[in-house]
């Protein structure tokens, strides 16, 4: 009898322990899981692949909004803007991703045979200086150019003031510059200064000059790395955009903005749906957010950034520099040809 009770006793353990390994596993197994595996038990309609090369407090406030108002999951893969680029054109025949987020428009242009025409509902609404004529790229945000500088190492009289300084020997060594050939905004610095120095030097003069002051050390890893190098004091000017140095700034760093007074450029970024794009609807709809209203004044609030909108518009006493998107576009490869080249020579 004692046995009979014993035996029923632990089957009954047995159905039980089975029973919570059933329920409770499978929880386990979801907290657990990765985001690629959440997202493939989603119905297609609601997915999103995105590529960005925003950071990532650039890319979040905007996504978990879209996220929540749409209940659209997205799945984010961030790098650098030409490596997102080629990574885009690589998998041009089965597309992997929707959407690219980011990215100058001087970049993006280069890249127009990968992206699928699209006509925002706002468009009237935003700045049309550098819309794409078949709607190959919408903008998302204005971006100056700017020079930064240690305030505790350069005396404010002494900081300079325009792009032709920065090609003098004061700064040899001095200046910290992202790869152009990495970092989208660096190329669009490079134009830049080409663009501001065009009436007194030759496109192979300026890059030499320029080359020549930052050959020693060469360029930095990224552009995250140029407002490291300053802050720090390993390099007394650098060279990056408004929004970044704002946000840095905000944070307590002890840096300065110089707004070039011969002039800089304020080149948007974009959005563009990626051609036969997966889930290409959502990707319409997260474009249009990107331009929405919203989703304008949360750029500015947030990621200290200049809204594209003409009904967002900021008035200040930036000189603005005719920028040519065709030639930066199209020159893109002899442009960074002639500047790695200058940066490999030796001596001065």
């Amino acid at each position: 009898m004692t046995m009979h009770i014993r035996r029923k006793k632990l089957f009954i353990n047995y159905i039980a322990l089975f029973l919570i390994l059933v329920i409770v596993c499978p929880l386990l197994a979801g907290c657990g899981a990765s985001s690629e595996e959440v997202s493939y038990s989603l119905p297609e309609e609601q997915k999103l692949v995105v590529y960005t090369s925003h950071k990532q407090e650039i890319y979040e406030p905007i996504i978990k909004e879209f996220q929540e108002r749409t209940g659209i999951w997205v799945e984010v893969i961030s790098g650098g803007t030409k490596e997102m680029l080629d990574r885009i054109a690589q998998e041009a025949d089965f597309p992997a991703c929707d959407i690219m987020f980011g990215g100058g428009v001087d970049s993006l242009c280069s890249y127009t045979d990968y992206f699928a025409p699209y006509s925002s509902d706002v468009q009237e609404k935003l700045d049309p200086t550098y819309r794409d004529a078949s709607d190959r790229y919408t903008v998302f945000s204005n971006l100056p150019i700017v020079f930064i500088y240690n305030k505790k190492l350069v005396f404010s009289a002494g900081k300079p003031r325009t792009w032709q300084e920065l090609l003098t020997s004061t700064w040899k060594d001095k200046i910290s510059f992202a790869d152009p050939s990495r970092s989208g905004s660096a190329y669009t610095a490079l134009c830049t200064l080409i663009t501001a120095r065009a009436d007194a030097l030759s496109q192979a003069e300026t890059l030499e000059l320029f080359a020549s002051n930052l050959r020693s050390a060469g360029c930095a890893s990224s552009s995250s790395q140029v407002l490291e190098d300053v802050i720090a004091g390993t390099r007394l000017i650098g060279i990056t955009t408004e929004d970044a140095a704002l946000k840095r700034i905000h944070k307590g760093a002890d840096i300065g903005i110089i707004y070039p007074t011969d002039g800089t450029s304020v080149i948007p970024d974009g959005t563009a749906i990626i051609k036969n794009a997966p889930h290409a609807e959502n990707a319409r709809l997260f474009l249009e957010f990107t331009v929405s209203e919203d989703a304008q004044k949360l750029l500015r609030e947030k990621c200290y950034r200049r809204p594209v909108r003409l009904d967002l518009e900021e008035d200040d006493a930036i000189t603005e520099l005719t920028y040519d998107l065709s030639w930066s576009a199209t020159e893109q490869a002899s442009i960074l040809g002639t500047f790695e080249k200058a940066l490999g020579k030796e001596g001065n």
